[in-house]
């Protein structure tokens, strides 16, 4: 989980949305198709320099306005022509927003690990101490006999709602963020919800029905 939202984590995330956007513009037809490969290449947080970048960053007031910066320089040493095309179309909260959904997936990933175990293990236990006799409580003080496995199951019980309730918020968390400047996506014409399907896809997040970068 450390690492998941480390510094590192955080920006690769914003680049895995960049590298994804490239790809669904380039199948959209919105920007060439040479374009998206070069900048796929360098959507990498090991290539750039992360101290820089967050310096830069309390100067810019986002993280993404410095990124995107790098990450053209870093395109134009290899495609000048693709370097034209980065971040196209796209604002600074998209890349930031999908960038956390990115990041929250993979944490909710270990933490459905981690719950699913401890369900496991908690079953066993109930299973094995369905007969083992302990004092009930209530208020502080003992009250009539229960068993171990009545007190574990309740625990079991519990977490398995946990549980649900994280299957639950997944349809709604788990979708992209893009709406370009001002939630329009003006700037790709008719082409707008095309290339806002295909990003979907790519990343595998569902597609919401609004842009959603100014209700968090």
């Amino acid at each position: 989980m450390v690492a998941i939202f480390s510094d590192h984590g955080r920006l690769q995330g914003m680049l895995d949305f960049e590298a994804a956007l490239a790809r669904a513009q380039a199948r959209a037809g919105v920007i060439p198709n040479s374009a998206a490969p070069p900048i796929g290449t360098q959507c990498l947080a090991n290539l750039f320099d992360i101290d820089a970048l967050a310096r830069a960053a309390s100067l810019a007031g986002n993280p993404a306005i410095p990124m995107v910066k790098a990450l053209t320089q870093r395109v134009a040493e290899i495609d000048q022509q693709a370097a034209g095309f980065v971040h196209w179309g796209a604002t600074s909260q998209d890349a930031m927003d999908t960038g956390l959904v990115l990041q929250l997936r993979s944490a909710l990933a270990l933490i459905d690990d981690d719950v699913a175990r401890l369900s496991d293990a908690l079953a066993h236990l109930a299973l094995q101490h369905g007969k083992t006799s302990m004092p009930g409580r209530t208020w502080l003080q003992h009250a009539v006999p229960i068993t171990f496995g009545l007190k574990i199951a309740g625990a079991l019980s519990a977490v398995e709602r946990h549980r649900m309730r994280l299957r639950e918020l997944r349809a709604r968390v788990l979708v992209i963020q893009f709406g370009g400047a001002a939630g329009t996506l003006a700037s790709l014409g008719a082409q707008g919800i095309e290339v806002c399907n295909a990003l979907a896809t790519d990343l595998k997040l569902a597609n919401p029905d609004m842009p959603w970068h100014a209700h968090r």
